[in-house]
């Protein structure tokens, strides 16, 4: 085999690695949970001035293998918390009790918040040793409330979800 001829490969070479890389992408990009896009605050629907806002933010964790835990607001479901993804509901001013559910231990934790008209709060919905959170033995899911700092800077990390 001449030099031109390996010249010719190696340049074949070069092209097909490009392209293979542009094809895993374009199925990972098809392969994205319905429903879930980049945070984008234009898509943001503006808050009605008689409401409060909670935001519920969740990483995706590679350990965490239990799913899509439901949230409650005083005992009430209000939401399904999605690996990656962040989704709001507007609620009425007042006192509010936030807990997730748990797959193997329940823990009794929870964020308790008074919202106010206008207010935002973010909380995180998160998976971990229970013994942080008040029980012995396993892991278990829980929910823990951000500074609107770091609630809103993690916000632009996550997939928006909507207001589900």
């Amino acid at each position: 085999m001449g030099i031109r001829e390996e010249i010719m490969i190696i340049r074949r070479g070069h092209l097909l690695a490009p392209a293979a890389l542009g094809f895993c992408l374009l199925v990972l990009l098809a392969c994205a949970p319905p429903g879930t896009e980049p945070m984008s605050e234009a898509q943001i629907p503006s808050l009605a001035p008689e409401m409060a806002r909670v935001w519920f933010l969740r990483d995706k964790d590679p350990q965490e293998q239990h799913g899509m835990p439901i949230i409650y607001a005083n005992s009430q479901p209000i939401g399904r918390s999605r690996p990656g993804t962040a989704f709001f509901r507007d609620v009425p001013p007042g006192s509010y009790a936030f807990t997730v559910q748990s797959y193997d231990i329940q823990t009794g934790q929870r964020v308790a918040l008074k919202l106010t008209a206008g207010a935002q709060a973010y909380l995180d919905i998160g998976w971990g040793a229970s013994w942080q959170h008040g029980a012995a033995g396993g892991e278990t899911f829980y929910v823990q409330a951000f500074s609107p700092e770091l609630g809103q800077a993690h916000l632009r990390a996550l997939s928006y979800a909507g207001s589900t």
